[in-house]
């Protein structure tokens, strides 16, 4: 157990340890063109790919999509509970507390931990929460509800030939299938190079509201995996997964939103990195009881 555990761990950390240390050093990474890419290109690539390709039925997928819509949901009145007695902002602080990071972090450690299938039911999960991002999460920050942010996300139309790929029973040609698992596969590891880059060039502002929403995104993370697998009946991989995906840190497009909307930006920043610090050390735990849930 504790040899895959391992197994699992070390490559997230090596990946993010390497975007970490490109960060810091003097070498320029055009972070800007390459998060575009991965948005762009390799998101709904991978999501494409993978929901074609590997054996997932409909009803798989729309119970995954289920059960990101409960995270996030109950993991909302969580939210607001926690920043009402602390007496913390809720435009600022309730996105980093409802919006995990399901893709940086959660579609590596779905693969690694449970293969393809962990892989296929994680992207299920994970277009969703993506797009609640991109709308909900947004529109807390901003106070405005954009539908254009949905609109203008290539994911959007990703999902939606994925399912016209469904409904139909089309065979996706070779060309098609290739073309977008060998963009997709750039994804995950240049997610995680993206991660370790943003953590070195994040600043941890005001500690105690950051330690705060961090370990709150951890304490949410917990009732709320066990009580969507409880709701929606999850056992296996799925019930795994889920649980990996709900007790993820605080999203770093949670930041991406403050800095473009909120004054107190910084804050936000702060309160990714410690929960994505805190996440890292406690990975051993959430895995363990990943496997013991799956089981």
């Amino acid at each position: 157990m504790y040899g895959q555990i391992f197994n699992v761990i070390g490559p997230i950390i090596l990946m993010t340890l390497i975007g970490y240390i490109l960060g810091r050093s003097k070498l320029t990474l055009d972070t800007p063109t390459i998060s575009s890419m991965v948005l762009l290109v390799a998101t709904p690539c991978l999501v494409f790919s993978t929901l074609t390709s590997l054996a997932i039925d409909s009803s798989t997928i729309l119970l995954m999509a289920a059960a990101a819509v409960l995270c996030v949901a109950t993991a909302s009145v969580f939210g607001l509970v926690v920043l009402r007695l602390t007496n913390l902002p809720y435009r600022t602080f309730l996105p980093s507390l409802i919006m995990p990071n399901s893709g940086n972090m959660g579609l590596p450690l779905a693969l690694l931990a449970f293969g393809d299938t962990g892989l296929a039911v994680a992207v299920s999960y994970f277009f969703v929460v993506a797009l609640l991002q991109y709308t909900i999460g947004a529109s807390i920050s901003s106070g405005q509800y954009r539908l254009r942010y949905l609109t203008n996300q290539p994911l959007v139309y990703s999902v939606l030939l994925v399912c016209l790929v469904m409904a139909t029973g089309l065979t996706v040609p070779t060309v098609l299938a290739t073309t977008t698992e060998l963009l997709g596969g750039m994804m995950i590891p240049a997610m995680l190079i993206l991660l370790g880059s943003s953590l070195a060039r994040l600043k941890i502002s005001d500690l105690k509201p950051a330690v705060i929403i961090a370990v709150a995104r951890l304490g949410i993370g917990l009732p709320t995996g066990l009580i969507v697998i409880t709701l929606l009946s999850l056992t296996g991989v799925e019930a795994g997964t889920v649980f990996i995906l709900a007790m993820m840190p605080s999203a770093i497009v949670n930041y991406v939103f403050a800095e473009r909307y909120r004054p107190d930006a910084q804050r936000v920043a702060g309160a990714v990195v410690v929960s994505t610090l805190l996440t890292f050390l406690v990975l051993p735990i959430i895995l363990w009881a990943a496997y013991a849930i799956a089981a």
